[in-house]
């Protein structure tokens, strides 16, 4: 009776597998989503969003068995902060959930640890991630109180001590133009700038609310003409200095409204030098002008986890950001335990990847 029920199944999933094969040749078209929706001219897709190696799309028979066996029981992230794309493909998450960073090789469609699992005992809590030119891979640590420098191929290759300078590291951005490392010390309330060994070049600000201060500052970026964009979490507002440190100019205000912040969480720039904001209470991500004006607001609370469903653009508590050169637009969804792709759709993008509706920018 056992092998009859065995060979019972063979010819069921024999049957399927047919059934399939003869299906697979039909194109099902997909629903997009874009912000602002069409018929308006949109500015951002929705990509996709990525938890783990079940995310990644599967092909011809493994997409069958996932459908009739599920996913593999595989890492996923736990409590994602921070994100880095090199615009090749691999994208680095911090995760001090896992006390690690998660790589995400999206060229192989697989998931592993930066530095593989013996790395893990270098972390205590990553916070932070960003790259270089070269390949290497710079990891913030807030406990420790030091970044980790990895090679290109993975392996650590230094360690930057921040403790003589920084009293709680938090935020990191590479300047390499000017081969410096602008951190963020969230408990001293300031951006320190180090050279690329670790010594001290100056600081930005101190506590306060007048121009040029901070409360509890988040995180740090720069856009194409090397000024400093800081996210000043408690005072609600993002602030841009010079690259000498220099105060230009501050947007932003306290409140629930669609350009409004409540607690803000990152900060990112595209190649039109627009700013992407996180607003991790009000689970949304908001983009302005290069001088603070009003865009586009993204997002919403929507939990994946409880539902079940992808909720594209929906978020709970929005973390990094980062925007690599082809406009890729990725952000840390943590309590979705994810982290959510998009496009920014400029006109030269447009151009090449024309969208049904709309030519030239302007809605057909």
């Amino acid at each position: 009776m056992k092998a009859i029920r065995i060979i019972s199944r063979l010819i069921i999933l024999t049957a399927l597998a047919a059934l399939f094969a003869g299906c697979a040749g039909q194109q099902v078209q997909q629903q997009r989503y874009f912000w602002p929706p069409l018929p308006e001219r949109p500015r951002l897709e929705w990509i996709g969003a990525y938890s783990s190696e079940n995310d990644f799309p599967k092909e011809g028979f493994a997409a069958f068995l996932e459908k009739v066996a599920g996913g593999e029981d595989v890492m996923g992230l736990m409590k994602p902060v921070d994100i880095y794309s090199d615009g090749k493909g691999m994208v680095y998450v911090a995760d001090p959930g896992l006390r690690g960073v998660v790589v995400f090789n999206m060229n192989e469609r697989r998931v592993g640890f930066l530095g593989g699992d013996s790395s893990l005992s270098q972390f205590s809590i990553p916070v932070s991630v960003d790259g270089d030119s070269q390949g290497n891979i710079y990891v913030s640590d807030a406990d420790r109180n030091r970044i980790l420098v990895f090679d290109s191929n993975g392996a650590i290759n230094r360690f930057i001590d921040t403790k003589t300078n920084v009293q709680r590291v938090g935020g990191i951005t590479l300047d390499e133009k000017r081969q410096r490392i602008l951190v963020v010390d969230t408990r001293g309330h300031q951006i320190v700038i180090l050279d690329m060994q670790g010594n001290l070049i100056t600081t930005i600000g101190k506590r306060g609310a007048e121009d040029g201060t901070f409360n509890f500052p988040v995180a740090v970026t720069l856009n194409h003409q090397g000024e400093i964009i800081v996210a000043d979490a408690m005072n609600a507002r993002i602030q841009i200095f010079d690259n000498d440190g220099k105060f230009l100019r501050k947007f932003g205000q306290r409140g629930d409204g669609p350009a409004d912040f409540q607690i803000i969480k990152g900060v990112a720039v595209d190649s039109e030098d627009h700013i992407y904001v996180t607003e991790g209470k009000g689970h949304k991500l908001i983009i302005f002008g290069t001088n603070g004006e009003y865009l586009l607001t993204v997002g919403g609370l929507y939990s994946s986890i409880t539902t079940g469903k992808q909720a594209p653009g929906g978020f709970v508590i929005p973390q990094g950001i980062c925007i690599d050169d082809k406009d890729v637009v990725y952000v840390v969804d943590q309590l979705n335990r994810r982290f959510q792709v998009f496009q920014y759709i400029s006109d030269a993008f447009l151009s090449r990847n024309p969208i049904s509706g709309v030519q030239g920018g302007v809605v057909k």
